[in-house]
């Protein structure tokens, strides 16, 4: 994945698609941006020579399910100290950034040619492909003029925009929906007046 430039992009234009109010908005942004990019910190392995197929290499353990947990629970231990502990809100917050970094690693799964992901490090350091690739894979390097990498951005940007037009409108239709339910009025029950009549 051309990660300085997909993976942040996605973070941050899907917590601004799902982002329920303007309150605390930016810090919800960002965080969730953070989480996307945060599993690529292990690109530096290249600069110690460590192997793709070890644990400290590119997607392994940072790619893993057990370090998305580990991210989500600091993250939101660190930045949403106000919530109270293993409460809904806690557990919407905590679910909603594994989320993002765990799918990193899918993200990257789906990249054609490269090695696979170590999802179930540490338990089994196996890497894994999901069957359908349409991704392309990109060598790290430290030029970005490459033609391959502009490429893989082409089509990564087309890969998300799909997936962010299609939750849009998922989201607005449940707004719409709620909203339908909110303002439904009731039709008031007709009553009748029985009026008493006096005797002269």
């Amino acid at each position: 994945m051309a990660t300085f430039l997909t993976h942040p992009l996605f973070g941050a234009s899907v917590a601004y698609v799902v982002s329920p109010s303007r309150h605390g908005r930016r810090k919800f942004v960002l965080l969730s941006t953070v989480c996307q990019w945060l599993p690529d910190i292990d690109t530096f392995s290249y600069l110690f020579a460590i192997s793709d197929s070890h644990p400290l290499g590119h997607r392994g353990l940072a790619h893993s399910l057990v370090f998305a947990a580990l991210v989500a629970l600091c993250v939101v231990r660190c930045w949403y100290r106000e919530m109270h502990p293993f409460s809904q809100r806690w557990w919407t917050m905590c679910g909603w950034f594994f989320l993002l970094t765990a799918l990193h690693g899918v993200f990257d799964a789906m990249v054609f040619s490269s090695r696979g992901v170590a999802f179930l490090w540490p338990f089994d350091n196996t890497r894994y492909q999901l069957p359908w690739q349409p991704l392309v894979d990109v060598p790290i390097a430290f030029s970005a003029l490459q033609g391959q990498l502009w490429y893989a951005v082409l089509v990564e940007c087309q890969f998300f925009s799909l997936l962010l037009v299609g939750l849009f409108v998922m989201r607005r239709v449940a707004d719409f929906s709620r909203q339908s339910r909110s303002t439904q009025v009731l039709t008031p029950v007709p009553t009748v007046v029985m009026e008493s009549q006096q005797d002269v």
